[in-house]
């Protein structure tokens, strides 16, 4: 594990048992994450990226301990979460919450903002009784609530985006040391998710946390991550710094990446206003983004990117590609920069 890290996925895969059909008693096994090697560093934001279906929930809810993987260990400052029982599992709990998707689902109706910020405080002991409204009123106030009486009022009375601040207010109320942000800004208004975005980036530099962040937006993505973590069905093609991926200067960025990095980055609409209207608009380097058939193929042993990937060689789809650090701190799985590093090594 490496020192720097609060967390650590080592091998971790997660297997999910459903049935083939409604009627069907028979059963198949579905594979939601592949063998993944992950560290999550100390007071760092981790963006985690992919389509929809590729793990990065399922990820989400080990990290937390909410599931438990199928193989592999998680680690939290070296500490086997699958052993955790009783009053340690409570303990990290504690250390580690979480910012949910939807801000109108993720607060109970029927209780006011008191209730629902003051629960975590009590079930972890963190304040006396008599000072639960102050320690409430506190964190709703480092979530942007100014007003008196905003704890007294429910959730149905707030906005999306002030729900999704209260939420916020919540997650940080046992003062984590990692938080999991799944999709936080999706449900919300591009000029609410501005100030979501910029509400959590103070808030994780002044408490010092570490953040894995969701989502599928790439550009804010790149704005808040100090590292971005690409997903595909389960596995990870690409881990890089904030510097390698570049996606504001598009044109310019010359740094390497995975097929499918370069498949996600060319989906991104290019807004060019010097086009007449009706013009169709492609992805990023003016290449058309039509999506490739997806696989739905079993594991395969090969790379699992083999049947939509433009790039692919033959033995693609027999080998399993290894990882290899283009570099530093930039890791791609893939066989064609394998083999371009061993061409560039002195023989």
């Amino acid at each position: 594990m490496d020192k720097a890290a609060i967390c650590s996925l080592e091998d971790v895969s997660k297997l999910y048992r459903v049935k083939k059909g409604f009627f069907s008693g028979k059963t198949s096994l579905i594979r939601a994450l592949n063998r993944v090697n992950l560290d999550i560093k100390r007071e760092e934001i981790l963006g985690l990226v992919g389509e929809s279906g590729c793990g990065k929930s399922t990820l989400a809810r080990l990290v937390l301990g909410l599931e438990r993987p199928t193989s592999g260990q998680i680690r939290f400052e070296g500490v086997d979460l699958s052993a955790l029982k009783g009053r340690e599992l409570r303990g990290f709990r504690k250390r580690a919450q979480m910012v949910f998707q939807d801000p109108f689902s993720s607060l109970n109706p029927k209780k006011t903002i008191f209730k629902i910020i003051s629960q975590p405080l009590k079930i972890h002991n963190i304040c006396p009784k008599e000072q639960l409204r102050n320690e409430v009123r506190r964190l709703l106030q480092m979530a942007g609530f100014s007003n008196p009486g905003v704890e007294d009022r429910y959730p149905h009375e707030f906005s999306g985006g002030q729900r999704q601040r209260i939420g916020i207010a919540r997650a940080l109320a046992t003062r984590p040391d990692l938080v999991v942000l799944d999709e936080p800004t999706s449900a919300l208004d591009v000029s609410i998710q501005a100030q979501i975005i910029n509400l959590i980036l103070d808030l994780q530099a002044s408490n010092r946390i570490s953040c894995l962040f969701i989502s599928h937006d790439l550009p804010i993505v790149e704005f808040v991550s100090h590292r971005i973590v690409v997903m595909y069905r389960g596995t990870i093609c690409e881990i890089m710094p904030r510097r390698a991926f570049m996606l504001s200067g598009r044109g310019e960025n010359s740094s390497p990446h995975h097929p499918y990095t370069k498949f996600l980055m060319k989906s991104i609409p290019v807004p060019r206003p010097q086009e007449e209207p009706g013009c169709e608009k492609k992805g990023a380097e003016g290449q058309d983004t039509k999506a490739l058939p997806a696989s739905h193929d079993k594991i395969r042993a090969g790379c699992l990117f083999y049947s939509r990937c433009p790039e692919r060689l033959g033995f693609c789809g027999r080998q399993e590609p290894m990882p290899v650090e283009v570099s530093k701190g930039h890791i791609i799985n893939c066989h064609l920069f394998h083999f371009s590093k061993k061409e560039q090594s002195p023989k």
